[in-house]
């Protein structure tokens, strides 16, 4: 994460909680392939899939543990999790009913070449804008807001060593997909197939996909409101960020402020944000903070609105041979329950 109000809140709270501390923290992941299998390792953590065991295991290098889980236990898994979920789903709908009305939801995907082109890390790309729009209105109060997911997308057609891991991939989802078939999972495909809202919804993504062909090389991500199309491929300036601010204290009394906003949160599984996209908005008694000194101004301009900002990028692509040694669990590491395993218990 390299910026937006939960960034500025995790600085703010650093001081309590070493996750918290570690949230702007880059993190850098090497992607390591071999016949069947694929690593995904940091300083932190890996993660090892092998297509031939049809196994997942993760390593935790600060705890010095280890666990795996089998495609077939995590079908089982998710089986159970999807039942409590619609369980869930179905008390908080009988609840909403008596206590109050649902939100009218829409959503909308829009993809589009920007014409911008950039040599990034010695490969040549152009950009794509994708945003997704989620839209909810109150039915009591007519009040409506919206939440925004912006990506500046910096695309190539191919990079050393590249397809290995597209093939791998191909063989892991068809794997997954024989796994993972169950009746309960065809049940809620069925159940979302039934929704014309949902439906439309997602052909017009896999058509507005088809521009996002290609290798990702980097892809700056915000969430928010009110978006600036003309500065998703800007990034945040670690320097200008503020620890406390007072978009920090506003979001906390609007959250607690804000029923409406927080009615329509909920709906979409954002509750705890509080009224986002100034909806259900009350205009402050209390006098306006001072304005940010002028280096800060434009800086903090650029990013109002903005609750998460999020920067991928990738280089250092090679074909040399793997280090087999990625793939095995390191000595004297402990054995545990996978998290997903202990849902099963």
């Amino acid at each position: 994460m390299t910026g937006g109000a939960l960034m500025q809140m995790s600085r703010a709270l650093g001081v309590f909680s070493k996750d918290l501390r570690r949230v702007g923290e880059p993190i850098t992941s090497t992607v390591i392939v071999q016949g069947n299998r694929m690593a995904h390792v940091n300083d932190r953590t890996a993660q090892i899939w092998d297509l031939d065991k049809e196994s997942i295991t993760e390593i935790d290098f600060e705890k010095r543990t280890w666990s795996t889980i089998t495609f077939a236990q995590m079908r089982e898994a998710m089986e159970k999790a999807m039942q409590r979920a619609q369980q869930r789903m179905k008390e908080t709908q009988d609840k909403r009913k008596e206590t109050e009305p649902q939100a009218e939801l829409n959503y909308k995907f829009d993809v589009k070449e920007t014409g911008k082109i950039q040599n990034i890390n010695g490969v040549n790309a152009h950009e794509v804008l994708m945003t997704m729009t989620f839209e909810a209105k109150d039915k009591q109060s007519g009040q409506a807001g919206q939440l925004e997911t912006m990506s500046s997308i910096w695309v190539t057609d191919s990079v050393p060593g590249y397809q290995e891991l597209v093939d791998f991939q191909k063989r892991l989802a068809l794997k997954m997909a024989n796994a993972l078939a169950s009746p309960a999972m065809a049940g809620q495909a069925m159940m979302m197939a039934a929704n014309p809202q949902f439906m439309t919804s997602i052909q017009k993504m896999a058509k507005e996909a088809e521009k996002l062909k290609g290798i990702h090389i980097k892809q700056i991500t915000k969430m928010g409101m009110n978006l600036d199309p003309a500065k998703a491929s800007e990034v945040t300036d670690p320097a200008t960020m503020q620890q406390e601010g007072p978009s920090i204290k506003e979001a906390a009394g609007q959250a607690a402020t804000d029923s409406a906003a927080s009615r329509i949160g909920r709906s979409i599984g954002l509750g705890g944000l509080g009224g986002f996209g100034g909806f259900g908005r009350r205009k402050k008694k209390q006098e306006e903070p001072p304005p940010p000194p002028p280096a800060q101004e434009n800086q903090q301009a650029a990013n109002s609105g903005v609750l998460m900002e999020m920067v991928m990028e990738m280089n250092n692509f090679s074909t040399a041979p793997a280090d087999g040694s990625k793939f095995s669990v390191p000595a004297g590491f402990k054995q545990v329950d996978h998290p997903m395993m202990r849902s099963l218990q």
